[in-house]
């Protein structure tokens, strides 16, 4: 009889004790699955706070007094919104550097700039001119990288570059060169040699033949400094009467980027390209020419 309620006993140990790792595992999973469903609430409030940011540089773009207006040469603005901290910058991209129209040595500078040794970079820029100048090649159509980005991939060799995404896709640029590339190239500007009055460390460097580090010193000034009517109006050394580098208030093609930080340290970032209208003549304040969301740095 002692034998038997001893088994009973022991019975009851291992059916409580697996009962109790079952509850734990089942608890365990429902924590993880609220965990993930917060994640994605906060995630998409985050989302809809970046393209607050974007609202909000649209409407500073247009104000009407210069006291207000935004400078488009990648200085922060910073905001809050619906709990995130939201950070802004804008660039028009004059100051960036065009795929299809910079020439060869000052995308060579912009890579070098970027880390690519000289030989590698010389290559690179070969291999750009070469896409943008054949007469004929095979099919060039890729895959996007980032969510949401309009704009198809459909450009072919032999013709311009319709994405900056295209870049991705040529020898020797990997996940990290492409990062660091994408907030200093463009394919909307049409100039052959970019306005140093809104360019960024990269495009900089490369046209004053300076090293990165240089080139961010002037940058950091040049944010610090108010923007002046006149500066920025198609000039490539950025100045006013030979003075300092100098922004200007841009054009009507500007890029736009966007990250929200919520208060539990979820990110999203927004990464536009946009076409502001002319005053009241658009029912429309700006067209979307390209988007591009999630993993943006800023310039």
């Amino acid at each position: 009889m002692p034998r038997e309620r001893g088994t009973a006993l022991l019975l009851v140990l291992w059916v409580t004790i697996l009962l109790a790792a079952l509850l734990a595992g089942v608890a365990a999973s429902s924590r993880s699955h609220s965990e993930a469903a917060l994640y994605g609430a906060e995630h998409v409030r985050a989302s809809l706070a970046a393209e607050a940011g974007l609202a909000h540089a649209v409407a500073g773009l247009r104000a009407p007094d210069l006291e207000h207006q935004w400078v488009p040469d990648g200085r922060p603005y910073r905001l809050t919104f619906d709990g995130a901290q939201v950070t802004v910058a804008v660039v028009d991209v004059s100051g960036l550097a065009d795929l299809n129209a910079a020439s060869p040595a000052l995308l060579r500078g912009v890579f070098v700039a970027a880390g690519v040794d000289t030989a590698a970079a010389a290559r690179l820029a070969t291999a750009v001119a070469d896409w943008r100048g054949r007469a004929t090649g095979g099919a060039g159509g890729f895959g996007t990288r980032g969510q949401g980005r309009v704009g198809a991939d459909t450009g072919q060799r032999g013709g311009p570059l319709r994405t900056i995404d295209q870049l991705a896709r040529l020898p020797g640029v990997d996940a990290a060169l492409f990062a660091r590339l994408a907030p200093a190239v463009t394919v909307y500007s049409g100039r052959n040699y970019p306005d140093a009055s809104y360019a960024g460390p990269l495009v900089l460097a490369a046209e004053r033949g300076i090293d990165r580090g240089q080139a961010q010193a002037l940058v950091r000034a040049r944010r610090q400094r108010h923007a002046q009517r006149g500066a920025g109006s198609g000039q490539a050394l950025g100045a006013v009467a030979n003075g300092p580098l100098v922004a200007g208030y841009g054009g009507m093609v500007e890029r736009v980027f966007s990250v929200a930080k919520m208060p539990d340290g979820t990110q999203a970032g927004l990464d536009a390209t946009i076409r502001l209208a002319l005053t009241g003549a658009d029912a429309r304040p700006y067209k979307v020419l390209d988007w591009r969301t999630d993993s943006v740095q800023l310039p």
